[in-house]
């Protein structure tokens, strides 16, 4: 007796007219972080050739017991963010030293999550775009491979938090 004759179907693929498979991360915003409790440092007033002082000035920070993150070098000075627990113990630092500087307190990280954001063309650009042209103000913005990370005052981070995850064209 012959075998009943078997019809094959070929199963599509999962990535055949797909942009992504179901295993991979959703292009776009994937999720958003607030990390508050934080304050932004400027420093500035040195001289032509700051490197003595800035070397001169990060000894004494250390000393102080302060952490920083985000550390930006600026013409006659740099940036950097602490957390507002240090700020008393900053001051000193940098006053004992007679640092022109600021301390703007109040602000907050907001962590912007997209798989391969910097592979994702405009993304970073438009997410700036929205934030400035909504009226925010950004005190630092940096990225990494599958986040930006904006420090702003922490009721700006929760209010553009907020924006980005409503309906927005980038998520």
């Amino acid at each position: 007796m012959d075998a009943p004759e078997a019809t094959f179907t070929r199963a599509a693929s999962p990535i055949e007219g797909a942009a992504e498979t179901d295993f991979e991360k959703r292009r776009g915003i994937s999720h958003l972080d607030i990390r508050t409790g934080l304050a932004q440092v400027h420093i500035g007033g040195m001289g032509a050739d700051p490197t003595h002082e800035r070397i001169a000035l990060l000894k004494r920070v250390a000393e102080a017991g302060v952490s920083i993150d985000f550390l930006k070098l600026t013409p006659t000075g740099l940036s950097f963010v602490i957390a507002e627990d240090h700020v008393p113990a900053l001051r000193t630092a940098l006053e004992r030293g007679g640092a022109l500087h600021s301390v703007d307190e109040d602000r907050a990280i907001l962590l912007v999550h997209a798989v391969n954001m910097r592979d994702e063309e405009g993304m970073i650009a438009a997410i700036l775009a929205k934030a400035i042209g909504s009226g925010f103000t950004i005190d630092h913005a940096s990225d990494m491979h599958d986040r930006m990370l904006l420090v702003l005052q922490r009721d700006e981070a929760r209010r553009l938090a907020a924006m980005l995850a409503e309906g927005s064209e980038l998520v």
